[in-house]
């Protein structure tokens, strides 16, 4: 999603909600112009969060998480170490401790 306008639209809108409302209010030409600067300077701020929010969440949209494995889940495929060599599961020790308990 493009964003980028996000800013800018917001800002706008503000300064011409601002414009209108000093227009009706008949205020200075110092006054409107002074006012309509701060109402501009402030939203393009707000617009830059928005959109910063924006791009995160259309970020954690796209990529969903993985779901993590816990640690108590126990993998049936043997693992590899280190150096190269295959470790049996758990389920593989069990059963070799089992083994042994019955000879």
């Amino acid at each position: 999603m493009k964003t980028n306008a996000v800013p800018a639209v917001v800002m706008l809108l503000a300064g011409l909600i601002d414009c209108i409302a000093s227009i009706v209010q008949r205020l200075s030409l110092f006054d409107f112009t002074r006012r309509l600067l701060i109402v501009l300077v402030v939203f393009y701020l707000l617009g830059c969060a928005v959109k910063l929010v924006l791009d995160i969440c259309v970020i954690r949209m796209a990529d969903p998480p993985e779901e993590e494995t816990g640690e108590d889940e126990i993998s049936d495929r043997p693992e590899e170490t280190d150096e190269g060599n295959m470790t049996a599961s758990v389920d593989e020790l069990e059963n070799i401790d089992a083994q042994e308990g019955n000879e």
